[in-house]
């Protein structure tokens, strides 16, 4: 077992739905570290910015994901935090919080794969959010990490 922290590259694709509309795709890539606490399971950190809304202010946030090959756990921490569990077919329950307020979130995992390995990998998920009891859309995350010299997944 290896639990020595190295540097990853990091390419992001996310997407949104509401009532068939999509938005437009977010697409990033970042720098971030990656450590491996078992066989098959890696934590990826990093840091994300994004700009408010509602304000125009920059907010960072901490995200860590923890990685296995049948579930993912997303850990948002900073202004905006919440905690998101994805397992196929598995609905997971719990609050994302804001500098407005708590609100209720629930998120259903429709599709889960996961290529993982020690110098690169890929996570591809979609999920349906709820929000305060309500549909507020289907979403698509792809992810494809690799550390330095690795040539990750194509």
């Amino acid at each position: 077992m290896r639990k020595k922290e190295k540097p990853v590259l990091i390419r992001m694709t996310a997407m949104a739905s509401y009532e068939g509309i999509q938005d437009d795709p977010i697409r990033f890539m970042t720098t971030g570290t990656m450590t491996q606490p078992g066989k098959e399971h890696y934590v990826i950190r990093y840091r994300e910015s994004q700009q408010d809304e509602e304000t125009g202010e920059t907010v960072n946030s901490d995200i860590e994901l923890d990685l296995q090959k049948n579930r993912v756990i997303m850990t948002r921490s900073g202004e905006f935090a919440s905690t998101m569990v994805f397992a196929r077919d598995q609905r997971f329950e719990g609050n994302y919080r804001t500098p407005y307020g708590d609100m209720n979130m629930a998120v259903y995992t429709r599709h889960l794969s996961c290529a993982l390995g020690e110098t690169g990998g890929s996570v591809s998920l979609r999920y349906q959010l709820n929000l305060q009891g309500a549909y507020a859309s289907t979403n698509e995350l792809h992810l494809e990490y690799r550390s330095e010299g690795g040539a990750g997944v194509q």
